[in-house]
């Protein structure tokens, strides 16, 4: 006898909210730039945009390998959808809007 497996409806919209994913993001990103004095890594930036993109209801991420998907590509899984997001731009581009901001503000103190 073969019995065939049920699948099972989740909870999670076959879009994810765009709103709730940009709150989650850019509030992480501030969250730990705030509590820095001084310059960070670009390692350090992915690793916030890693554990933030995680926190997204219903994502799985996980870093991609380098000999398959190149330096620096997360693999963001959402409902039997893969994303391929390469991060090296994104923290690039918030690394200088880190430094801008510490050469515009050099009085900035971690609280």
């Amino acid at each position: 006898m073969v019995r065939k497996l049920k699948r099972f409806k989740d909870k999670f919209p076959e879009i994810p909210d765009t709103g709730e994913m940009k709150k989650i993001i850019f509030h992480s990103i501030l969250s730990y730039l705030s509590k820095q004095n001084g310059h960070v890594s670009k390692m350090e930036i992915k690793d916030v945009l890693f554990d933030s993109i995680s926190l997204i209801p219903g994502f799985r991420v996980e870093w991609g390998e380098i000999q398959k998907f190149g330096k620096s590509k997360l693999l963001v899984n959402y409902k039997d959808k893969l994303l391929v997001l390469d991060l090296e731009e994104i923290s690039n581009m918030i690394l200088r809007l880190w430094d801008h901001y510490l050469d515009t503000h050099p009085n900035h103190k971690a609280r």
